[in-house]
C-alpha cells in the first residue's frame, strides 16, 4: 500500500528531526577540510540527488537543521546550517542548490540554499542583496 502525500510529509518531517544533528555535526567536521574539497564534497552530494525538493520540503529540512543547532556547542552561523541543509537533502536524494555570496558597503558574506533561484529560509526583502560566488 502506497503511502499518502501527508503521510510521505510527515515521514520525511520525522526523519529530517532525526538525522539533522548527524548532518549538522558532519557539516562541522566537513568544514575543517579545505575549502576546495569542502565544495567537490557538496558537488557529489548534488550529483546523487534523484530530483529537487520542494519549497515546504526544503523549509522543513532547513527548520530541523536550525533546531539541531539550538542543541549543540559552539558556533553554528549560515555556513554551517546550509550545508547541512545540503547534506540532510542529500541523504534523501533531493537537490537543493548551495549558494554561497558577498556584498560590499557593508561588507558581508553569508551561505544559503535555494530553489529555482529563490532562497528558501532567508527573510524576504533584503536591503543589500549578496552576489552569488558559488552555487551548487
Amino acid at each position: 500500500m502506497a503511502l499518502e502525500a501527508s503521510d510521505r510529509r510527515q515521514l520525511q518531517r520525522r526523519s529530517d528531526q532525526l538525522l539533522a544533528p548527524l548532518c549538522l555535526s558532519l557539516a562541522c567536521m566537513i568544514l575543517q577540510l579545505r575549502f576546495g574539497r569542502v565544495l567537490a564534497l557538496a558537488r557529489w552530494t548534488s550529483r546523487r540527488c534523484r530530483r529537487p525538493a520542494t519549497v515546504s520540503e526544503a523549509a522543513s529540512m532547513t527548520a530541523a537543521v536550525r533546531s539541531a543547532a539550538r542543541h549543540r556547542a559552539g558556533r553554528v552561523a549560515c555556513l554551517e546550517y546550509s550545508l547541512a541543509t545540503v547534506l540532510l537533502a542529500g541523504l534523501h536524494r533531493q537537490s537543493v542548490q548551495w549558494c554561497i555570496g558577498a556584498r560590499l558597503m557593508p561588507y558581508g558574506s553569508h551561505a544559503w540554499i535555494e530553489l529555482n533561484g529563490c532562497p528558501v529560509g532567508e527573510p524576504e526583502h533584503r536591503d543589500r542583496p549578496y552576489n552569488v560566488l558559488v552555487r551548487i
